[in-house]
C-alpha cells in the first residue's frame, strides 16, 4: 500500500500543471505534451474511436463544434456503446461533458470486448442527471448511484455536480488496483479494486451477478450510450 500511496502521490504531482491548462477546447499545451499528455478525441472527428464489438456508430455519435457527441431519443438506450481503439493500464484521465435534462451516460475503464456490455467489465464513472433521472419504472436511483460515486457501491464523497447544460470536468486516475475519482477539482470516490472490503461490496452489490466485472487489470476506455444526449470533449490521458 505505501508504494501505491507514493505513486499516487507523484502522479498527483506531476499531473498538477495540467489541470484547467488549455483556454481552447481539445488542444494540449506545450507543457502538457513534455509531461506525456494525448488527446484521445481531436476536437474534429472520430479517429481513435470504434463501436463496442463492432457495432455502426455512424447514426449515433458524431463531432459536432468541437463535442464528441451522442445523439438522444431513445428512453431505453440504443446501445451503440464506443471504446478506444487503445488499452490502458494506470493511468491519469480528464475529460469534459455535459448532459441535458433526465440523461443517463458514462464513462468505464479497463473494458474488455466479449460480454454484450462494456460495464459488464469495466467499472464506471457515471454521468448522470441526478436529480431528474428516472429509472425503467419511473423511480429516482439512490444516491450511490449518483454523478463520480463509487457507482452502485458508495455515495460520493461529495456533491459538486454543475447545473444540467453546463461543462463539468471529471478525473479518474488509477494506480495498480487504486482507483480515485474527481468531480470539478474535487475527490468524490477513492477505492482499492480487489481488497477485500471491495470484494465484499461486489459480492453484496447487483455487480455479483456480472461474472467478468473488474477482473480485467487494463482495456479501453468507453463512453456509454444511455439513450440520452451527451457530449465530451477535452478527454486526455496520460499513461503511468
Amino acid at each position: 500500500m505505501k508504494n501505491i500511496s507514493a505513486r499516487f502521490l507523484l502522479a498527483a504531482l506531476l499531473a498538477t500543471a495540467a489541470v484547467g491548462a488549455g483556454s481552447s477546447p481539445n488542444i494540449l499545451t506545450a507543457a502538457e505534451k513534455a509531461d506525456g499528455w494525448r488527446l484521445l478525441y481531436d476536437g474534429r472527428t472520430l479517429a481513435g474511436w470504434r463501436g463496442y464489438m463492432g457495432s455502426d456508430i455512424a447514426r449515433s455519435w458524431s463531432s459536432v463544434d468541437g463535442e464528441l457527441t451522442l445523439r438522444g431519443g431513445n428512453a431505453r438506450g440504443s446501445h451503440i456503446n464506443i471504446i478506444t481503439e487503445g488499452q490502458f493500464k494506470d493511468f491519469d484521465l480528464r475529460f469534459e461533458w455535459k448532459i441535458g435534462a433526465g440523461a443517463n451516460s458514462g464513462l468505464m475503464f479497463h473494458v474488455q470486448e466479449g460480454p454484450r456490455m462494456p460495464y459488464l467489465t469495466g467499472p464506471e464513472y457515471q454521468i448522470l442527471d441526478n436529480e431528474g433521472f428516472r429509472d425503467s419504472k419511473g423511480k429516482p436511483v439512490a444516491r450511490r448511484e449518483y454523478t463520480a460515486s463509487h457507482y452502485a457501491i458508495e455515495e460520493a464523497l461529495v456533491d459538486v455536480v454543475k447545473p444540467i447544460g453546463e461543462w463539468n470536468a471529471s478525473r479518474i486516475l488509477v494506480v495498480g488496483n487504486a482507483v480515485k475519482f474527481y468531480l470539478n477539482g474535487s475527490l468524490t470516490a477513492e477505492y482499492v479494486m480487489h481488497s477485500p472490503k471491495w470484494k465484499e461490496q461486489v459480492a453484496n452489490s447487483k455487480f455479483a451477478n456480472w461474472k467478468p466485472f473488474g477482473t480485467t487489470t487494463e482495456g479501453h476506455f468507453a463512453l456509454q450510450d444511455h439513450g440520452h444526449g451527451v457530449a465530451f470533449r477535452n478527454i486526455k490521458v496520460k499513461e503511468l
